[in-house]
């Protein structure tokens, strides 16, 4: 594979916007959902031998309904330039809460993400932007950049999820700013779907991405460790967020796969 990385060293942690209007609709709060924080651990669902999603990704599978259910908060994310700032619309300064569930069968690693969005975006215009979603994972340890790796010693596995093309997930990899990279190993499949409701404010998006437990790439994330560091990213384009303007998990969370007899790489 020719690995295409255009590294500009270690992205730093920028400053994060200076508006202290961040804020997320706290009244959603939900006892049946665990409240996550950067640093905190969540555990992956066994999916029983004998139980299977209807389809490979199905993002409305009715077992979605008894695993658990996670929520983290995401803010913006920190500018790579001041002149950046000058693409956020006032909405995009807000935080914003993504659901989302882990689980694995003997074969198969899932994930489903859930969050309100009151308007489908899925085409990208001169003026228009659509909404998307991805997945982060450190190849590394904790020590790696959660602002898409840390150079090419330190890269990150993406999955990237886009609302103009609802049944493909692309794997990506990163090494830094302007390094994003597309494996030639695309094995990571998925599935979105978009609920609108009455009330528009609880609309909402679903995604499932899926990928094999084992996977050989060599920026394929290693699904065998007993802890992955994980990190979360919301498109909304309705507030004109696109590249790397976009709401962000600030730090990584730590993903506990639960495979026995598994190591840390």
């Amino acid at each position: 594979m020719t690995t295409r990385f255009i590294l500009h060293g270690s992205m730093a942690c920028a400053l994060a916007l200076g508006t202290a209007a961040a804020w997320a609709d706290h009244t959603e709060i939900n006892p049946n959902i665990t409240e996550i924080k950067p640093g905190d651990s969540v555990q992956a669902a066994r999916l029983p031998d004998n139980i299977y999603l209807r389809t490979q990704d199905d993002p409305d599978d009715i077992i979605w309904d008894r695993l658990p259910m996670y929520r983290t908060e995401l803010f913006p994310a920190p500018p790579v330039h001041q002149s950046v700032k000058l693409r956020f619309d006032e909405g995009a300064n807000r935080s914003k809460h993504l659901y989302f569930q882990v689980a694995r069968s003997n074969e198969r690693f899932y994930v489903r993400l859930q969050w309100k969005d009151d308007s489908q975006d899925t085409d990208t215009t001169v003026d228009s932007f659509r909404d998307g979603v991805a997945i982060q994972y450190a190849i590394g340890d904790t020590d790696t950049s959660y602002m898409m790796g840390s150079g090419s010693e330190n890269p990150v596995n993406i999955w990237y999820w886009r609302a103009d093309d609802t049944d493909r997930v692309e794997n990506l990899a990163a090494g830094g700013y302007r390094s994003t990279t597309t494996l030639d190993e695309q094995h990571v499949t998925g599935a979105g779907a978009y609920y609108p409701d009455a009330i528009e404010q609880d609309s909402l998006w679903r995604v499932v991405m899926s990928r094999p437990l084992t996977a050989d790439g060599e920026y394929d994330v290693d699904l065998a460790r007993e802890q992955v560091p994980i990190a979360f990213a919301v498109w909304q384009g309705s507030d004109n967020e696109r590249d790397g303007n976009k709401r962000v998990t600030h730090t990584w969370i730590l993903l506990d796969t639960g495979l026995e007899g598994a190591s840390d790489s």
